[in-house]
C-alpha cells in the first residue's frame, strides 16, 4: 500500500472512529447479551469429573523436601513433577484496568496474591514514530495488539513485581510464556530480567526438550530456581539457556474461540510436555464494516464456572494430555481457583497470600497504567482502525 494512500486512509478512518464511536457502544452493549451456554450443574451431591493424575511415584520420607511444607499453596504438590501440576494461569496477564482491550479486571500484583502461578506477556516496541510491527527497539514494552491500543509499560517495570513475590514467598513457582512480538533478541529480553533482579531465580532445562524429564516442585523450591521462562521465537539457548523456545516444551490448545463455541482439546502444534489449556472466548466489535476481536468480560461467568473448566480438562484427559497451565480471562469472575484443585486432585483452600508490593512500584509504571483508566471508547474505537492499518500494512 502506497504512503499516501495510507495516510489518507488513516485520516478517514480517524474521522469516522471518532464520529461512530458512539454508535459502536450500543454494538458493544448489544454485543453483551450473547452468553455461552453455561453447562448444566452437577447435583450437590455430585462432584465434577476430574481427568486422571497420572501416577506419581512414591518417594520415602528421606528423599522427600523438609524445608518446603508447601508448594503453590499444597503440600501434596511438592513431590509431583511440574509436567503433572496445573496451574491458574491469565491470558494477556498484563492487558488490565477500563480498556477495551483488557483481558482481566485486576493487575499483575492482585493476580500473583490471589494465586495466579502462570503469566502471558506479549512483547511490543512502544516507539510513537512507526504503526508497523515487527520492528526493532532497545526495550520491550507490554502491550495488547499495539502499544497505541493498551500500554502497559516498559516489561522491566512488571518484572519487579515478580521479582518481589517471589522474595516474599519462598515456596511459590511460576511460569511465564513471553509473546515476542516485534522479534526482540534474546539477550535484550534478558536484559529486562536482569534490570528487574529476577534473572536470580530463574530455571534452566539440563537438556533435550523430547521426553524432557521436569523436576518437582519441591526440588525448584530447594534450589530457588522458581521461574520458568518460555518465548515463542527469538530464544538463543547459547545466550540465554533459560529462556527456552515455547514450542520445545509445552503446546497450546485453539486461544480463537468465539462466544458459544465449544471447547476442546485439539492441539496447535506437535506434542509436548507441557500443555496450556486455553479457555476464554471473544466476541467480535464492529469497526468501520470491519470484525475486530475482543475480550468478552460479559461472559466471563458462565466461561469460567468450575465445570466449565473441568469439562475442558476431562477432554484433555481423555485424549492423555493432562492441562498444565489453566489459561482464562477475567479471572477473578467464577471459579478457577477451585477447578485447578480439581484437576490437580487435592482439597481446595484458598491460594491468596499478602505481599508488599511497595518497592516494586514504579513512577514510569503507574503513570501508564493511570493513562489507561483514562480511555474512552473513542480512543479505543479510533486506536482499533490504527492497529488494523498497522498489521495490513
Amino acid at each position: 500500500m502506497k504512503a499516501a494512500s495510507v495516510v489518507s486512509l488513516l485520516v478517514a478512518s480517524v474521522a469516522l472512529a471518532l464520529g461512530v464511536a458512539t454508535a459502536q457502544q450500543a454494538v458493544a452493549a448489544r454485543d453483551t447479551t450473547v452468553r455461552v451456554p453455561v453447562p448444566l450443574i452437577p447435583r450437590a451431591a455430585e462432584a465434577p469429573r476430574v481427568p486422571r493424575v497420572p501416577r506419581v511415584p512414591k518417594t520415602s520420607g528421606a528423599q522427600r523436601r523438609s524445608s518446603a511444607s508447601k508448594c503453590n499453596g499444597y503440600s501434596e504438590l511438592c513431590d509431583r513433577k511440574l509436567n503433572l501440576v496445573a496451574f491458574p494461569t491469565t491470558h494477556n496477564s498484563f492487558a488490565s484496568g477500563d480498556n477495551i482491550a483488557a483481558n482481566q479486571n485486576k493487575g499483575i500484583p492482585d493476580q500473583l496474591d490471589d494465586g495466579i502461578r502462570g503469566f502471558m506477556l506479549d512483547l511490543h516496541n512502544a516507539s510513537s514514530s512507526t504503526l508497523f510491527r515487527r520492528a526493532s527497539a532497545s526495550e520491550p514494552y507490554l502491550c495488547h495488539t499495539s502499544c497505541v491500543l493498551l500500554n502497559d509499560g516498559p516489561l522491566s517495570d512488571t518484572l519487579k513485581y515478580f521479582t518481589t513475590f517471589l522474595e516474599a514467598h519462598s515456596e511459590e513457582v511460576i511460569s511465564i510464556f513471553l509473546e515476542n512480538d516485534d522479534n526482540f533478541s534474546a539477550t535484550t529480553i534478558a536484559q529486562a530480567f536482569e534490570d528487574a533482579g529476577l534473572d536470580k531465580f530463574v530455571y534452566t532445562p539440563s537438556g533435550s526438550s523430547t521426553n524432557y524429564t521436569w523436576p518437582t516442585l519441591g526440588e525448584m523450591v530447594e534450589k530457588n530456581t522458581r521461574l520458568v521462562v518460555l518465548v515463542d521465537r527469538n530464544s538463543d539457548t547459547k545466550s540465554v539457556p533459560w529462556l527456552v523456545y515455547d514450542r520445545n516444551y509445552a503446546v497450546q490448545t485453539p486461544y480463537t474461540v468465539g462466544v458459544g463455541s465449544t471447547f476442546g482439546c485439539s492441539l496447535m502444534t506437535d506434542a509436548q510436555p507441557l500443555l496450556v489449556m486455553n479457555h476464554f472466548v471473544y466476541t467480535n466489535y464492529s469497526v468501520l464494516s470491519m470484525e475486530v476481536e475482543k475480550p468478552s468480560p460479559d461472559t466471563a461467568s458462565s466461561v469460567n464456572t468450575r465445570q466449565s473448566i473441568v469439562d475442558q480438562a476431562n477432554v484433555c484427559g481423555a485424549a492423555a494430555r493432562f492441562p498444565n497451565f489453566i489459561t482464562v480471562d477475567f479471572y477473578d469472575v467464577g471459579d478457577l481457583f477451585k477447578a485447578v484443585a480439581d484437576i490437580n486432585k487435592v482439597q481446595y483452600s484458598s491460594p491468596s497470600v499478602s505481599t508488599d508490593f511497595s518497592s516494586a512500584a514504579s513512577d514510569s509504571h503507574t503513570t501508564s497504567a493511570a493513562s489507561l483508566s483514562a480511555a474512552t471508547d473513542s480512543t479505543a474505537v479510533l486506536a482499533i482502525v490504527v492497529s488494523a492499518l498497522a498489521l495490513l500494512l
